[in-house]
């Protein structure tokens, strides 16, 4: 993790954004906000997080309950993403500022990653390929990567691996946004760690490639 440089951009009103950067942003650059924000939104959020937390003791129903509330969500961001793509949007950037590993701690991340997260991201990931790229605020990178740590330092939970690598781009660009619309050489769907609001020299960027595995495969191993 030291590797990679994280920007949270805790003002980005000090960022001396021309009018070039702003066309570029409304025109390009799609803002979907995460599971937790759109409870928070609703002032159920300390709910929520208690139901994370003791997910495996939660009665049936209200384990019921929960589990289409968060499939619901996970539907309704997935058709926000689809909409925005026809839209002509290239780049969805996925905000959640309160998944931050510090405010749920491990157990209750590896819930929200089994009942969502996980799932979703490898869904818009398929419905992207080809349309536009994914930017993962550096809150909800970190909670993927530290959710996902094995003891082994490998990055890979359920049927799912991640890995990240910090790209160096074909040229230094005046921000993320430039850097992820426009850069050639790099491939990855998904990158993170920095604030999509960074505006300044970029030349590299944490690319995170995310994968499902081939259940029948590693069973035949």
């Amino acid at each position: 993790m030291n590797k990679f440089p994280i920007y949270n951009c805790p003002d980005i009103l000090l960022y001396d954004y021309d009018n070039e950067y702003n066309k570029l942003y409304q025109s390009k650059v799609y803002e979907l906000e995460g599971a937790l924000q759109l409870f928070d939104n609703d002032n159920r959020l300390n709910e929520v997080y208690k139901h994370l937390l003791r997910y495996e003791r939660l009665s049936l129903d209200k384990k019921l309950k929960f589990d289409t509330e968060i499939n619901n969500i996970r539907l309704v961001l997935i058709n926000k993403v689809k909409s925005a793509l026809d839209k002509g949007y290239e780049l969805i950037s996925v905000a959640d500022p309160l998944s931050s590993i510090e405010f749920l701690g491990l157990k209750a991340a590896k819930t929200y990653l089994d009942i969502f997260l996980l799932d979703f991201l490898y869904d818009i990931k398929q419905i992207c390929e080809g349309r536009a790229f994914i930017h993962l605020c550096p809150k909800l990178s970190i909670l993927l990567i530290k959710a996902m740590e094995t003891d082994k330092k490998r990055l890979e939970y359920k049927a799912y691996t991640i890995k990240v690598d910090n790209v160096k781009l074909d040229k230094t660009y005046p921000s993320i946004v430039h850097a992820l619309i426009y850069d050639g050489k790099r491939r990855e769907i998904i990158s993170g760690l920095k604030c999509i609001h960074f505006f300044g020299k970029t030349d590299t960027v944490a690319v995170i490639k995310f994968n499902k595995k081939d259940i029948a495969a590693s069973l035949l191993k």
